[in-house]
């Protein structure tokens, strides 16, 4: 009978108003109607201008997140040296206080690059006290970066000048653990806070 229906239902579809219409109303709970279908249709592609306007403001956001990161960015990296300035004029104060000190600050254009990779200005405070050299960094923070850098300037300044400091000290309020590791195996003298070390 199910085969006898599918060979006659579509010729029946086709040529009797009345069985199509019966089929159509029968049906009816199983499929939408044109218009339902064109409602549909309008819901989907609102949807899909809404998707499309959430994604432009979501894109617009990141784009604001972004600026605001490259703002923070640029005021954090100009608060960084403007307290590694005021850090290192106290230290330097305080050198200047000590009976027999001379505090000098020593620049060399580094044409080979040598400490920086590429040619640069290199500078460097040196302390003298009763003949004994002392070379010295101060910086607001010191990472182990920052302590093989010293180190390459250190060895400029020996290849410069020919004199050999006696020895060779950084100077900062925050000092990463990596930084105390490599200083130590590099005999580089890592010390924290204003207070100057003793020389």
């Amino acid at each position: 009978m199910v085969e006898e229906l599918r060979r006659k239902l579509p010729k029946l579809l086709r040529e009797d108003p009345e069985v199509r219409g019966h089929f159509i109303a029968v049906m009816s709970d199983y499929f939408t109607t044109r218009e339902e279908t064109q409602a549909i249709l309008a819901e989907l592609r609102q949807l899909g201008h809404r998707i499309e306007e959430q994604g432009r403001r979501i894109e617009e956001q990141g784009r604001r997140i972004d600026e605001h990161t490259r703002t923070l960015g640029a005021i954090g990296a100009r608060w960084g040296m403007l307290a590694e300035d005021s850090f290192r004029a106290a230290v330097r104060s305080l050198f200047a206080d000590q009976p027999h000190v001379k505090v000098e600050h020593w620049r060399h254009r580094d044409e080979a690059g040598t400490v920086f990779g590429y040619p640069a200005d290199v500078d460097m405070d040196v302390v003298i006290r009763d003949g004994r050299l002392i070379v010295l960094e101060i910086k607001s923070s010191i990472s182990a970066g920052d302590v093989l850098v010293f180190q390459r300037r250190v060895k400029l300044y020996e290849a410069v000048t020919g004199r050999v400091p006696d020895r060779a000290i950084m100077v900062g309020p925050f000092i990463d653990e990596r930084a105390r590791e490599v200083g130590a195996q590099l005999g580089i003298e890592l010390v924290t806070g204003v207070s100057p070390p003793t020389v």
